[in-house]
């Protein structure tokens, strides 16, 4: 029950039809968190709290695809939209420009899922789940560095 709950987000990732959407909108919570209660070592605390949702996202991931075979990335699993939207904002001020924006270009590179992203999926199990999502994320993070720091956004 613990990493169904964890794995759908709350069980958001029940949602019909958006579950990946309503998912990534659930990485707010935890890049919040990590902005307010930052201090002195926000970005440490940015990439620890990230990386702690990856990998609590593998074994999550991992036990529902093992426990109710229901292929190997159902859609209400959205711990990896989550853990996703937070490698785009890693270093990035939450402002409602910088929160769309990042959203946005996730969103944008989850479901078009260019070269390498598709190949990170064929990994086993839950790491599959979310590495295709953590490289999204770090796709979304490149563009939103060259937005935010050559383009002025």
């Amino acid at each position: 029950m613990i990493a169904y709950m964890l794995a759908t987000g709350l069980f958001v990732g029940k949602v019909p039809k958006i579950p990946g959407t309503a998912g990534t909108l659930v990485g707010l919570i935890p890049i919040m968190i990590y902005w307010m209660r930052g201090g002195e070592y926000q970005l440490i605390n940015q990439i620890a709290i990230t990386l702690a949702v990856f990998f609590i996202g593998i074994w999550a991931s991992t036990v529902l695809i093992e426990t109710l075979k229901e292929g190997k990335d159902p859609e209400y699993i959205v711990i990896d939209e989550i853990a996703g939207y937070m490698v785009s904002m890693i270093g990035f001020t939450p402002t409602i420009e910088h929160l769309l924006l990042a959203f946005i270009l996730f969103r944008i590179f989850d479901i078009w899922k260019p070269p390498p992203i598709k190949w990170f999926e064929k990994l086993p199990s839950g790491l599959g789940v979310m590495a295709d999502d953590i490289v999204a994320g770090i796709y979304a993070w490149i563009c939103m560095y060259i937005l935010v720091h050559f383009l002025g956004l």
